[in-house]
């Protein structure tokens, strides 16, 4: 298995795959790689359907503008945020965890009085889709855990958010509208594997110089 470092400088994005299905064991690391990653007041908003049957993977290609690799693929991550996870009820909850696994200095400000935390439990729950933006951003990180663990276990993957029609996805899919389809993740064992696509260089990202941090 790679390390970190090497999945990183490694990972393409693969847009052919063999048939060969990909073992139940590496399918359940990658999904609990998803399970690990951080979030914003650890709201863990990140929701999948594993895809496999040959049908629903053709259903997703219609949906997705045609694209052939995702049927072709033997397993297909719909990636979800569930905008339920920013409700007043799963703030206490998560709120509440942190308590009981003794990590209170998570927890900012008056969260840890009791007191103030049953007062804002009575608050009605704010218009969910204000946290769209939140619910998509952490979901990405998790996604990305996924292809960086599919890499490192010889895998391939394409992240695609050409979705076509999401509300398709959710209506296939039996989703309700508090879940957001963000993503689709073809996974599947190459059968090319690409040139490094180019990238631009470090000078180019940073908006000062390095140098600047040691003054």
């Amino acid at each position: 298995m790679l390390t970190v470092s090497e999945a990183i400088r490694q990972r393409r994005s693969i847009r052919s795959f063999r048939g060969d299905p990909v073992p139940e064991d590496m399918v359940q690391e990658i999904l609990e790689a998803a399970r690990l990653a951080p979030s914003a007041s650890n709201r863990q908003p990140w929701r999948f359907i594993v895809v496999t049957d040959p049908k629903e993977r053709a259903r997703l290609r219609q949906i997705c503008w045609d694209q052939a690799f995702i049927e072709e693929a033997p397993v297909v991550f719909v990636c979800c945020a569930d905008l339920t996870a920013y409700s007043q009820s799963s703030r206490m909850k998560r709120s509440q965890e942190f308590i009981d696994y003794g990590v209170t200095e998570t927890l900012s400000g008056r969260f840890a009085d009791p007191e103030f935390r049953a007062a804002i439990s009575k608050i009605p729950d704010p218009d969910l889709a204000t946290f769209i933006t939140a619910a998509v951003a952490n979901t990405y990180i998790a996604i990305e855990h996924m292809v960086l663990t599919a890499a490192a276990l010889g895998l391939g993957t394409c992240w695609v958010g050409a979705l076509g029609n999401e509300g398709e996805i959710n209506e296939f899919f039996g989703l309700p509208q508090t879940t957001v389809v963000v993503a689709v993740l073809p996974v599947g064992y190459p059968t090319v594997t690409p040139q490094p696509r180019p990238r631009i260089s470090l000078s180019e990202i940073l908006l000062r110089p390095l140098a600047a941090l040691s003054r």
